[in-house]
C-alpha cells in the first residue's frame, strides 16, 4: 500500500491530519481521541508493519 492510499483510507475512517512540524512530511493524525505520527512519503510503498503499527496506535483493527 502506498502512503497516499493509506492517508486517503485514514481520512475515510474519520481521521484528522495536521502538520507535525513546519516543512516536515510528517503529520499528527487523530482518530477517536488517539494520536500518532504519520510519515507521508506520497507514492512510495509503506511497509506492512508500519501500516499495522499506525492502525494499532489509533485503535483500528
Amino acid at each position: 500500500m502506498k502512503y497516499s492510499e493509506f492517508r486517503k483510507w485514514l481520512k475515510k475512517q474519520g481521521a484528522t491530519f495536521e502538520r507535525h512540524r513546519s516543512g516536515s512530511s510528517h503529520y499528527r493524525v487523530t482518530l477517536n481521541g488517539k494520536t500518532t505520527i504519520f510519515p507521508d512519503h506520497g507514492a512510495k510503498e509503506m511497509g506492512t508493519h508500519l501500516v499495522e503499527a499506525i492502525k494499532r496506535q489509533l485503535g483500528i483493527k
